[in-house]
């Protein structure tokens, strides 16, 4: 039984249509790339599964019911102007309440996150100072504490060096393995999503193609903004 389905979604702005009849699964435990030029729709697309849009056509169902979920966004300067540890700042990730202290549970859970995203030896140094692959692992512990069964990764890795990239998809995985827990991966780095992804669907305004990773070949993409090789 699939996570999460699409049925012949199709959605329009003012007349003009981005996509239409696009249909999709995902699936527990797999990592799903969503692929496709600028401005196509992906993040749009996005937003009709988490029920922030609703779609001019078709349907989304859970058919296991809607999971808990956790996104991760593209690198951004906004944590610089955060005068916080990368402790501190990660566990803004936790919903306190009136509480002004963390509990002991919620420190442990945060001092496993920061340990699992390579963050503990730095953990006490500003967020403003660290690097950006630094920053957006502290994104992804954000995300991580809240124990997601589905992860979604909107350019997350974009501008990152590669081995930054590596050493942020192998925390992932792990957590992936873990937790069961699926991944959508919004991209245009090819060979990151051959890598790591389990199928696609490639967006286009006809609506979209779906296929194992395995079928994603440089023809299958053509050119556009994908960084392909």
């Amino acid at each position: 039984m699939p996570l999460l389905e699409l049925q012949n979604i199709s959605m329009t702005f003012d007349k003009r249509t981005l996509y239409k009849g696009v249909n999709w699964q995902l699936h527990a435990g797999k990592t799903h790339a969503l692929l496709g030029e600028n401005g196509v729709g992906k993040t749009t697309l996005v937003r009709i599964i988490l029920g922030r849009l609703r779609p001019s056509g078709g349907q989304v169902l859970w058919p296991q019911g809607q999971p808990r979920y956790a996104y991760v966004p593209q690198g951004r300067t906004s944590a610089t102007q955060f005068g916080l540890s990368i402790r501190a700042f990660v566990a803004l990730s936790f919903d306190s309440g009136w509480r002004p202290w963390l509990t002991a549970a919620e420190k442990q859970a945060l001092d496993e996150v920061l340990a699992a995203c390579v963050l503990s030896s730095i953990a006490d140094n500003r967020i403003a100072a660290a690097s950006g692959g630094e920053r957006q692992r502290a994104y992804l512990a954000q995300a991580l504490l809240r124990q997601p069964q589905l992860l979604i990764l909107d350019e997350a890795t974009a501008n990152m060096d590669p081995v930054s990239k590596k050493q942020m998809m192998q925390v992932i995985q792990t957590y992936q393995r873990q937790h069961q827990a699926s991944v959508l991966m919004i991209s245009h780095d090819i060979p990151l999503v051959r890598e790591y992804a389990d199928d696609y669907l490639l967006l286009t305004a006809d609506g979209g193609t779906a296929a194992p990773i395995t079928a994603l070949t440089n023809a299958t993409i053509g050119g556009g903004d994908h960084v392909a090789v």
